[in-house]
């Protein structure tokens, strides 16, 4: 189903459906086989669902250059949680520029431990698709000058990328309009840009034109915190913009209703500014390579009622590979003591007091963008005008980023904040750049829930796995009316996979995971089937043949398609995923 979310545009969240989640287009399945049947092929739903048993923490270390380095090992790092030093069970040093999503074994590692990932070798070019860059305009905030002046730098940018043929860019906004899917095509990419407008900057329009003057941070402080002193400062601004004179509790109430109307509308826009953003994550975790967010926006304020909303798109994030960084929209700016010309009847004597609210919100604008960035390794851009610069440094992603994983001892399913923290041991001169926290779970993740989330990061990757001895083979026919199949094999030899008894069976089962992208890289459908194996000692002694074949047959059109297969085992959870270029004439 949709991802949706209340005040959030239905267009823009009915096109980022999760792909994973589309029915498999397959042929009818098999009638189904007699129980004394030693194997049986049976189709299932393509659904996955991520859970939490392992915490990924990103890290960029950067040298005092600010260059990212990725010369460091796991015996480098040093993990706490909330203050309790944690055993680093997942070591992963991903090599971002180059072969996208490839994984390089550190330095001081020569020999692979436990939990360790190391580097397949790295490919040459298939003329497939291999890094994605989606620009996320947070009109819901901007404004219209910083809007303009954004879009034309995002223009510039998109233009200098175009050397790479290889590169898919979309636009998207978290208003939900205009749009544009992954394309190369910059005519299509440009006018996305020109159609992105101010209309839906409601919030921004309501804070100045209300009696009296009601920023988000300042209406939560006094609607949801009872903030005396806040409503006292938008009370007396109420006297001298309603010329009450000195009815003052006419004035508190002018001051309650704007806060009360602040608060809704502010928490109205947060939740859409994170749903554009989980439903963009989604979207890209079907594409096949390095992919990156690049979300321009003057910050907006994440309270605590929407932190664990916050944490869990980072985890999303982490786990589809997705690297978000920010440009602060704002650029320079500085804060007007006495207001701006746009707010003449302002009461002086308040000024002071609401100037510490408008810098505590502008701070938590800030941190937003800060804790989003670091959390998936994303760089932050802020503090300066120059957008060309900003977008040349977000849209490009560290060289190296370190991923941690690590099972909380004694963790407690209470949906509490842990802090984190991660140092280096023994190296010095050098930044990191590392997720501040995360929420524990309410529920525990089952192993089904494992196995689904490994076949999915498998799926939706580029990265070649062979632990498992399984070949793709594709062929594909046309009929005499025109129409087109395209027929995927997934070839498993069984002689080297572990069984368990049973009775007198032996058993294992085999998912086998199918599926195609277009030329630039969009899912288009996928189809998943499951191999139970219940072998007799007879048959499982002899293990003789070529072993299983698994079909999976898609209707498709002319053009170019990569097929995709992952196959992965109940018993041992080894895995296999390979990729296929096929071209249909």
């Amino acid at each position: 189903m949709p991802i949706a979310a209340k005040g959030f545009n239905s267009k823009l969240v009915s096109f980022l459906i999760f792909p994973a989640l589309l029915c498999a287009q397959a042929p009818d399945p098999p009638k189904p086989a007699p129980t004394s049947a030693e194997v049986t092929t049976k189709d299932a739903p393509l659904a996955f669902k991520s859970g939490i048993n392992l915490v990924p923490v990103t890290v960029v270390v950067r040298d005092a250059r600010g260059k990212a380095i990725g010369t460091l090992g796991r015996d480098d790092f040093q993990l706490s949680d909330n203050g309790k030093p944690q055993m680093i069970s997942r070591f992963t040093l991903e090599k971002l520029s180059g072969a996208a999503g490839a994984t390089t074994p550190s330095t001081h590692e020569s020999t692979p431990t436990a939990g360790t990932t190391t580097a397949p070798a790295a490919t040459p070019t298939d003329g497939i698709p291999d890094r994605f860059v989606a620009y996320l305009f947070d009109d819901m905030h901007m404004t219209p000058q910083d809007l303009n002046d954004t879009k034309k730098a995002a223009g510039r940018q998109i233009d200098s990328s175009s050397a790479n043929p290889l590169e898919r860019t979309a636009i998207y906004a978290i208003s939900g309009e205009p749009q544009q899917e992954f394309t190369g095509d910059r005519d299509k990419l440009h006018a996305a840009l020109a159609a992105l407008g101010t209309s839906h900057n409601t919030f921004a329009k309501m804070q100045h034109n209300t009696c009296p003057e009601m920023t988000y941070y300042m209406g939560n402080q006094i609607y949801a915190q009872n903030d005396s002193k806040a409503l006292s400062i938008a009370a007396n601004d109420a006297l001298i913009c309603a010329h009450l004179d000195k009815e003052y509790d006419t004035a508190v109430r002018m001051a309650q209703a704007a806060a009360r109307d602040a608060d809704l509308l502010g928490d109205k826009n947060s939740e859409s500014s994170l749903e554009a953003l989980r439903n963009v994550v989604a979207r890209m975790a079907s594409m096949p390579g390095q992919r990156t967010i690049v979300l321009v926006s003057p910050g907006f304020l994440v309270l605590d009622n929407r932190r664990d909303e916050e944490m869990a798109l980072i985890e999303r994030a982490i786990k589809a590979n997705v690297v978000i960084a920010a440009l602060d929209a704002r650029g320079l700016y500085a804060l007007t003591p006495g207001g701006d010309a746009s707010q003449p009847d302002v009461n002086s004597k308040s000024v002071l007091g609401r100037l510490s609210y408008t810098t505590t919100e502008n701070m938590m604008q800030s941190d937003a963008l800060a804790i989003i960035s670091s959390g998936t390794g994303g760089a932050l851009y802020e503090g300066t005008n120059d957008y060309d610069e900003g977008f040349a440094r977000t849209a490009a992603t560290p060289e190296y980023l370190y991923v941690l994983g690590f099972s909380p001892l004694d963790l407690k399913l209470d949906g509490k904040y842990h802090n984190l923290k991660v140092t280096l041991k023994g190296v010095t001169g050098m930044t990191l750049q590392v997720r501040k926290g995360y929420y524990a779970p309410t529920h525990a993740t089952n192993p089904a829930d494992q196995a689904k989330e490994a076949i999915e990061e498998a799926f939706f990757s580029r990265d070649e796995i062979r632990d498992l001895p399984a070949v793709l083979q594709t062929q594909y026919f046309k009929a005499d009316n025109g129409d087109v199949r395209l027929s995927a094999t997934a070839e498993v030899d069984i002689k080297k996979l572990g069984f368990h008894k049973e009775g007198d069976r032996n058993r294992n089962d085999i998912t086998v995971v199918t599926g195609l992208f277009d030329g630039d890289g969009n899912y288009v459908s996928g189809a998943q089937k499951i191999v139970e194996m219940r072998l007799l000692d007879d048959t499982l002694a002899k293990r003789t043949g070529p072993g299983i074949a698994v079909k999976s047959s898609f209707a498709v059109h002319s053009g170019r398609y990569v097929v995709r297969m992952v196959v992965r085992d109940s018993e041992g959870q080894l895995m296999s995923a390979q990729s296929k270029l096929v071209e249909i004439p």
